[in-house]
């Protein structure tokens, strides 16, 4: 949370976090599939409880002022972000045996508790994950997140047919010009993420794309207001 503070206060449009599925079904922004690199616990999130998340200090690793900072619930960031900040949830489903049982479900309940269904975009590598919730409700703005060995064959607005998507999301490494020609045929936004330097911004803002998402939301906004 204190990261999303920072992007808040930074002037971030949108803050762009990933969720995974705990043992008892809730909703946790974890990037990594088990603890160990970003916290003092241990075991993977599929197999663990949400009260065994919360015994876990995810600061420190990063710097000791950060020091007891916890794991949050996608519920909790609802709460205590303001709506006027949008959010890309990133739903990351690889790893887990139970292959997304719930997850479409429990996400959409979320964000309709939340009353974002208008500021949010539910993004995955999984696009069966994405099928299975457009599915369930049309309206939820989707980006599919690129794959190249998988997907490398795959125009955008293939991909966007097949999920239901209305972005699409890649690298800015893995970006081309033939992936903006054919979205912007098919009306699709694009976006690019690891946009960290003045140079990749130039790169991404050249290329023609919607959005760029970055680990260092103020000194890319400071960039954006000099060009």
């Amino acid at each position: 949370m204190a990261a999303f503070h920072l992007a808040v206060a930074a002037g971030a449009d949108m803050i762009e976090l990933d969720v995974r599925m705990t043992r008892d079904f809730e909703l946790v922004v974890h990037h990594d599939r088990s603890l160990g690199r970003t916290s003092d616990g241990s075991g993977r999130i599929w197999d663990l409880t949400l009260i065994d998340l919360r015994n876990t200090d995810a600061g420190s690793w990063h710097s000791r002022k950060f020091a007891g900072e916890r794991i949050p619930t996608l519920r909790e960031v609802f709460d205590t972000l303001p709506v006027s900040v949008g959010l890309d949830i990133e739903v990351k489903t690889d790893g887990d045996r139970r292959r997304g049982v719930a997850l479409p479900e429990s996400v959409l309940l979320l964000v309709r508790e939340a009353r974002r269904e208008g500021s949010v975009i539910v993004s995955s590598f999984d696009h069966k994950f994405l099928r299975r919730l457009h599915h369930l409700d049309p309206s939820i703005r989707l980006g599919a997140l690129y794959v190249p060995v998988r997907d490398g064959f795959k125009s955008p607005s293939r991909i966007a047919k097949s999920t239901g998507a209305t972005m699409f999301i890649c690298s800015r490494t893995q970006l081309r010009t033939r992936h903006m020609r054919d979205a912007r045929a098919a009306g699709l936004a694009v976006a690019v993420y690891g946009v960290n330097t003045q140079a990749d911004l130039a790169a991404a803002l050249h290329a023609g794309v919607d959005a760029v998402i970055t680990d260092h939301p103020a000194r890319i906004i400071r960039a954006i207001r000099s060009t």
